[in-house]
């Protein structure tokens, strides 16, 4: 079988591993109860438990910091709040990412929520928790 010479992955300075080019946007595929399409089944959750709650939100809303766009996972107006659901915390690139995401956060006072899944296979029960925790702790 023939296979083509690739060129060698270029390693970028800010960051452990190697950080692969993707050559097809990653869209929302999966349908939520509250009629959203999210693109992975951590966000479903998320997204699912903030409609049963009747919780409004808003789904990877555009923001722009310091002149760069970005998308949180969720922002829920009532309460002024980010959360961003982190699930690949196995891949160096992604846990930079998650700690710069934090810290340009902190730094620009805006009120946030990471929930880390860790591959757990009782995903949907931890991410449920986590959420009531959270806005209990806002609505009291």
């Amino acid at each position: 079988m023939y296979r083509k010479k690739r060129k060698p992955l270029k390693r970028t300075p800010h960051t452990r591993g190697v950080k692969l080019k993707r050559n097809k946007k990653f869209l929302p595929s999966l349908d939520t109860n509250a009629g959203v399409k999210v693109r992975s089944h951590y966000e479903k959750v998320c997204a699912d438990f903030l409609h049963e709650n009747n919780v409004e939100f808003i789904y990877e809303p555009l923001i722009i910091i310091e002149g760069k766009k970005y998308r949180p996972d969720f922002y829920l107006p009532e309460y002024d709040l980010f959360i961003e659901i982190c699930g690949y915390n196995h891949m160096p690139f992604y846990r930079d990412r998650i700690k710069f995401k934090r810290e340009l956060y902190r730094k620009n006072n805006m009120r946030s929520e990471f929930i880390s899944v860790h591959n757990n296979h009782n995903y949907e029960q931890f991410i449920r928790k986590r959420l009531s925790l959270i806005i209990n702790s806002l609505s009291s």
